[in-house]
C-alpha cells in the first residue's frame, strides 16, 4: 500500500514539474510565438505515456476485473450509516 502511494505521488510530482517547464520558453524576443511548441509536444507525449502506465498499473493490480462488484458494493455501503447499521429502518415510506 505504501509503495503504491509513493509511486502515485512520484508520478503526480513529475507531471507537475513537466507541465511547468514550458513557462520558461516564453522569454524570447518578438516573433517567437511557437517557441514553446516543442516542449509542449514533449509534455503531451509524456502525459499520454504516463497515463498509459497508470492504466497498465491498474490493470495488473486487478482493478478492472469485476467493475460490477464495485457498483454493488457502493450501493450496499450507501444504505448503511456510519456504524454499519441498515438505514432502511429509519426510512419513511409514507407519501
Amino acid at each position: 500500500m505504501k509503495r503504491k502511494f509513493l509511486i502515485s505521488i512520484t508520478l503526480v510530482a513529475s507531471l507537475l514539474i513537466l507541465f511547468a517547464m514550458p513557462a520558461s520558453a516564453h522569454e524570447g524576443v518578438g516573433g517567437d510565438e511557437y517557441a514553446a511548441a516543442g516542449p509542449m509536444l514533449v509534455i503531451a507525449f509524456l502525459f499520454v505515456l504516463m497515463s498509459g502506465f497508470g492504466v497498465m498499473f491498474s490493470w495488473y493490480n486487478g482493478e478492472f476485473r469485476n467493475p460490477e462488484e464495485i457498483k454493488r458494493r457502493m450501493v450496499e455501503l450507501a444504505s448503511l450509516d456510519d456504524d454499519g447499521e441498515d438505514l432502511a429502518e429509519y426510512a419513511l415510506t409514507e407519501a
